[in-house]
């Protein structure tokens, strides 16, 4: 009797022992397959986040390439007019000539600078598109200095000179950046400064009393 419940004791305990097996090992596998559909689905939200990343980051240099092109601004267009620049300078400084003017960028913004003369002092300024003055600056003229009138009314006008040096093949696909008009040889010359986004530079010379292109030079 002894024996027979022994013997069933030590079968209970081993089918005991057995199950506690099996479901530990039921357990780890689980805990297995859970480990490794985890670890897949991070992969994947990972794969997922970088190509987002990636989407994103090609996104915003494609919208900054397309500012920047779009950042050039029309210097054929301007709420300020050339003649009106001038009277907005020889209202600051009455009685004075102006030797030479420029239309370029400053901060998004077009600007003149204008400079003039009189018996005995020079005179700079910048003038915004509204015809403020936004920076101004005057000395007395040195002995050896020579200036010469610009004569508006004789020559060609910024739109036409712009106009001529864009039909330079060297402009072909180049935006113009500033011009200027002063005097180079005892001639007014426009000086009509292409530029691209990269590292080339083109610069055409225009006769303002005749129209006529000079020469281009090419910075590359």
């Amino acid at each position: 009797m002894k024996k027979t419940l022994l013997l069933c004791l030590t079968l209970l305990l081993s089918i005991t022992l057995a199950a506690c097996g099996t479901s530990d090992d039921s357990s780890t596998d689980n805990n297995a397959t859970n480990d490794s559909d985890t670890s897949e689905n991070a992969n994947d939200n990972n794969q997922d986040t970088n190509t987002d990343d990636e989407n994103t980051d090609d996104a915003n240099t494609n919208d900054n390439n397309d500012a920047s092109e779009n950042d050039a601004v029309d210097l054929t267009s301007t709420s300020l007019s050339v003649e009106d620049a001038i009277s907005a300078f020889q209202e600051k400084f009455p009685d004075t000539s102006v030797s030479s003017i420029q239309l370029d960028e400053e901060r998004g913004e077009l600007v003149y600078d204008i400079d003039g003369f009189d018996d005995s002092t020079e005179y700079s300024a910048e003038i915004n598109q509204t015809g403020e003055i936004i920076a101004e600056e005057q000395e007395q003229q040195d002995a050896d200095d020579r200036y010469e009138e610009l004569m508006l009314d004789d020559y060609i006008t910024a739109e036409e000179a712009l106009s001529t040096a864009s039909e330079a093949s060297e402009t072909e696909g180049i935006t113009a950046r500033a011009w200027s008009l002063e005097f180079e040889n005892g001639s007014p010359i426009y000086e009509i400064n292409f530029e691209d986004m990269g590292s080339q530079e083109v610069d055409v010379y225009i006769d303002a009393e005749s129209g006529e292109q000079l020469h281009v030079e090419v910075d590359d």
